[in-house]
């Protein structure tokens, strides 16, 4: 999961119209779903989308390490819900 500001609509020449989101956290979310098929659970969101959640959100994630997913510039830090999380996990509070 990620979290921010996008564009959605129809891109495309009026021939060939295609509804489609552009945006960084389009793109987070790309990169976290394919990194999330070696995680356990297959779930992951950003520690940044998870920061604008609320507090009773929060408790239920538990915060891993960072990782730079392809085509972005920042490290992100990973989240996984406490039923999946590893061992040695920092949870949210």
């Amino acid at each position: 999961m990620a979290a921010g500001q996008a564009v959605a609509g129809n891109v495309g020449a009026n021939e060939r119209f295609e509804y489609t989101a552009i945006g960084e956290p389009v793109n987070e979310a790309a990169r976290l779903c394919e990194l999330a098929k070696s995680f356990p659970g297959r779930l992951l969101a950003s520690s940044e989308t998870l920061a604008g959640a609320s507090e009773s959100v929060r408790a239920q994630w538990c915060l891993g390490d960072s990782t730079l997913l392809r085509g972005l510039g920042q490290p992100t830090r990973l989240a996984t819900p406490i039923e999946t999380a590893e061992l040695g996990r920092v949870c949210l509070m």
